[in-house]
């Protein structure tokens, strides 16, 4: 059977001929046959066109196939095919596309040669379309499960299944912990907006540190708490200590000297909802990073670890990135005065961010 046949089977075939098709295009792709690798990957716009499910799911596999021999090629393609597909409403294919997307992470890892700066643009981007479609499918209703796994099957949990792969590539069949075993309420420690729940420890305590209405004023005050826990350790190094931090410092206080800029200008942006949520977890970011390279410290200097704290930081570090992007975004929307340079701001946070989930 020609591979013409073998896909038109998986695309159109009853259940033994998708099951044999199957059988027969692995052995096209154990040939290292790069010819039908193109041509499988030529067939994503007729995906579309495909009514059953098994057949969907039977494509998916071919590509999986095709990803291995030729993932890094053909890269943007793939990650187009997955950011559109995670959002089916099959939970079946939304797990065919998830073992998709780690067979393409693995064949870029397997090159020896290092991405170039074109491919790693594309593979930000990647994770930002991701992390804006959790944005998009996020409900209020997730925060009472304490880890991913136990919401119930939906297209905010398989975007999130789908992240851990990418952010840990590698790893197989574990679940991705949303509060990396820490309980719900700890997300009230850096969250702009805390539940404010009765039974929030946290929350609890609120009036005790006092309000702070000033943006600006309680993102250092975050950072100052953050500096201040990590100097009750004698041996963790001081922030100044650390190349990265610095960056990080850099990027965030030119985007404050551009907020400070509209501001003087009268730029309506820098009184939204979004400004606000800039501002704070753009502190949050360096207050966490900081504590994220002392996690590394300890691990690799000290051989002591706190692993927990170290999985939930991560977990905090892509939470803070998320609203972020986000914020820039919608911001940018708006046509401000400084749009060039808060896209440019933007470019030099998702350069850094490989950087970040590998501290």
């Amino acid at each position: 059977m020609s591979l013409e046949d073998l896909i038109q089977k998986l695309k159109t075939g009853e259940a033994e001929e998708v099951d044999r098709a199957k059988k027969n295009l692995k052995k096209v792709f154990k040939n290292q046959d790069r010819i039908a690798s193109k041509r499988m990957i030529s067939e994503l716009e007729d995906y579309y066109m495909i009514d059953k499910e098994k057949n969907k799911i039977a494509f998916i596999y071919g590509l999986r196939l095709a990803a291995r021999e030729r993932g890094r090629e053909f890269f943007p393609l793939f990650t187009d095919f997955i950011t559109k597909n995670i959002q089916n409403d099959s939970g079946n294919v939304r797990r065919a596309v998830i073992r998709l997307s780690e067979t393409l992470i693995e064949s870029l890892l397997i090159e020896s040669e290092e991405l170039s700066k074109e491919e790693k643009k594309v593979f930000t981007g990647f994770v930002d379309d991701i992390l804006l479609l959790l944005e998009f499918h996020y409900d209020q209703d997730y925060e009472d499960y304490e880890e991913i796994s136990e919401i119930p099957p939906c297209k905010y949990k398989s975007l999130e299944m789908l992240l851990s792969k990418i952010i840990n590539p590698g790893k197989k069949d574990v679940a991705y912990e949303k509060n990396a075993g820490m309980p719900s309420w700890m997300d009230c420690t850096w969250r702009r907006i805390p539940c404010m729940k009765d039974d929030c420890p946290i929350c609890r305590k609120l009036d005790e540190i006092g309000d702070r209405d000033d943006l600006f004023e309680r993102g250092d005050f975050l950072i100052e708490i953050a500096q201040e826990e990590s100097e009750m350790e004698e041996d963790l190094p001081s922030p100044e200590e650390f190349p990265f931090y610095l960056e990080i410092r850099d990027w965030l206080e030119n985007l404050i000297s551009i907020a400070e800029k509209s501001k003087e200008e009268g730029d309506f942006w820098i009184f939204t909802e979004e400004a606000a949520d800039l501002f704070w977890y753009m502190n949050v970011l360096s207050a966490k990073t900081y504590r994220q390279l002392c996690n590394r410290h300890l691990i690799e200097s000290l051989n002591e670890s706190n692993f927990i704290d170290y999985k939930y930081t991560k977990y905090v570090l892509t939470e803070a990135l998320k609203k972020i992007k986000k914020s820039i975004k919608e911001i940018s929307k708006s046509d401000p005065t400084d749009m060039e340079e808060l896209e440019k701001s933007l470019d030099e946070l998702s350069e850094m961010e490989e950087r970040l989930f590998n501290i």
